[in-house]
């Protein structure tokens, strides 16, 4: 059995971290499959037990993610996830932008990419990663990092696109693009520059895309709910324009692509949007 944890960074990386999350405990007798839709976030993973493998489309086999992965947003459904053994995973969920002002990553590098985090962030990664294993506590783990990542955030210029993009999250995706840009001061064109420099989506498909996490995340806290009021609360049409996005995100119908989450709480998580801290 899974257990996830999340947390909330503290104020002074909240401009750059969203929240810390943690996975642990066992996965025997069949590996669990996790579907990998659309997603917005950016992701640095560490495992340190049994490591996660990605799933090849119709041939059965499987890679071994790595053992720090950079993971960059996702605009479309990609293969999907299998645990199995004993997992003990701590994840950053970054801000839309941080981890660009954080590492200097240009983020359409990393846009539907999973990559090895050595090589993406360089030699430090190790250090950091050595750092959390020492520790098993979720506490612990979150100081390790706020120490390390404090420094970074210090560096970093304030940023009126990087704060937009922040704001899009918050708002789980309902801002219209021109108001963004003038809100930034820049025209229409130099904001999507900017914002897809940063971000590594283009704005209004990256307002889809969290508009969509949005209504899987409420509905997974709130499975009683009909569709169509979670729908509407989220600013959809109608459910068939929510419909509309879950298939071209998921493949599936919501209700077919729900299913295969039913027996996945612990991963519910990798669809939070709401800003607070969850516990699964």
């Amino acid at each position: 059995m899974l257990h996830t944890t999340m947390a909330p960074s503290s104020a002074v990386l909240r401009p750059y971290i969203w929240a810390y999350g943690m996975t642990t405990g066992r996965v025997d007798s069949v590996p669990l499959v996790i579907p990998l839709p659309a997603r917005p976030k950016q992701l640095l993973t560490f495992s340190f037990a049994d490591r996660f493998r990605v799933l090849r489309p119709g041939s059965g086999r499987s890679d071994s993610t790595p053992r720090v992965t950079a993971v960059g947003p996702q605009s479309y459904s990609r293969a999907g996830l299998s645990a199995f053994g004993r997992i003990d995973n701590f994840s950053i969920h970054f801000q839309p932008s941080g981890f660009n002002r954080l590492f200097g990553v240009p983020m359409t590098e990393l846009t539907d990419a999973a990559y090895d985090a050595h090589a993406v962030i360089g030699p430090e990664v190790s250090t950091l990663e050595h750092e959390l294993g020492d520790v098993p506590g979720f506490a612990e783990r979150i100081q390790i990092v706020e120490k390390r990542m404090i420094p970074l955030a210090g560096q970093s210029r304030p940023d009126a696109v990087a704060i937009a993009a922040n704001r899009l999250f918050a708002s789980h995706g309902i801002h219209r693009v021109s108001a963004m840009a003038t809100a930034s001061g820049l025209s229409t064109r130099q904001f999507e520059r900017r914002f897809l420099a940063q971000v590594g989506v283009p704005p209004k498909l990256y307002a889809r895309i969290i508009r969509f996490n949005a209504v899987l995340d409420h509905k997974l806290r709130f499975p009683s709910r009909p569709w169509s009021h979670v729908a509407n609360d989220h600013d959809y049409y109608d459910q068939m324009h929510f419909v509309h996005d879950c298939r071209a995100f998921t493949g599936e119908t919501p209700s077919r692509f729900l299913a295969h989450l039913d027996g996945l709480p612990a991963f519910h998580t990798f669809f939070a949007t709401a800003n607070r801290a969850r516990i699964d």
